[in-house]
Parts: structure tokens; sequence; C-alpha cells
């Protein structure tokens, strides 16, 4: 009995061998098989200038800007802002003109991210 327990709890050689499941492989340390990363420097002068007039280029003859080329609504056209900023913005602008469910949606949405700003805002 004394000897079982040996075995059993490391004492002796079969444990190793029996618990191991698995194969260590040619490489044991994971360190020393992985690769070097490379030492890339994402903005060199190539890369920062690459298709940064294109869009000109092509479209315009390099005689517009290219907020002029953006399409897409009027109340949104070369603008930024939250969309919180973004529904106000659509109600003053075309608000008067929308249908009445699609203004009671866009109304219920401004309020609720009227709230949302107000209670989670980075501002707090």
């Amino acid at each position: 009995m004394w000897a079982v327990t040996r075995l059993l709890w490391g004492s002796g050689p079969l444990v190793s061998q029996a618990s191991r499941s698995f194969s260590l492989g040619s490489c044991s340390r994971a360190r020393s098989c992985m690769p070097q990363p490379k030492n890339v420097d994402r903005w060199n002068e190539k890369r920062v200038q690459f298709g940064v007039y294109d869009n000109i280029g092509i479209l315009g003859d390099f005689k517009a800007h290219p907020k002029q080329l953006i399409v897409g609504p009027f109340w949104l056209r070369g603008w930024r802002g939250n969309e919180l900023q973004r529904c106000i913005r659509k109600k003053m602008m075309i608000g008067s003109r929308m249908f009445y469910d699609e203004r009671h949606k866009l109304n219920k949405r401004i309020s609720f991210l009227y709230r949302r700003f107000n209670r989670y805002g980075k501002h707090r």
C-alpha cells in the first residue's frame, strides 16, 4: 500500500510519465519558437502620403476640395458631430417638411439621446 501511494503522489518515475498526456514537441519553450517582431516604420514618408490626392486628381483635375466631393444629405455635408447634434440639425433644417411619423420618431430619438447624454456623458 505504501509503495502504491508513493508512486501515485509523485515519488516514483511512473507518475511523471503517466500524467503527461501531451507532447512538448521540438520546442519546449514558446518564447524561443516565436519569431521576433519586425521593426517597421508605419509612418514613413511614402506611407503617409499614399492616396491623399487621388480623388481630387481623378474627379476634379486638382481644382476641387475633398469636402466638395462628399455625397450625402445636405444637412450633413462637411459637418461633424455626435448623433444628438445630428438629429437636432436634421430637425432644424427639414423638420417642417417631414412626414408626421418620421418627425415623431425623430423627436423620440432626440429626447432619448438628450436624457442619455445628460446621464452618462463625458462631462459627468
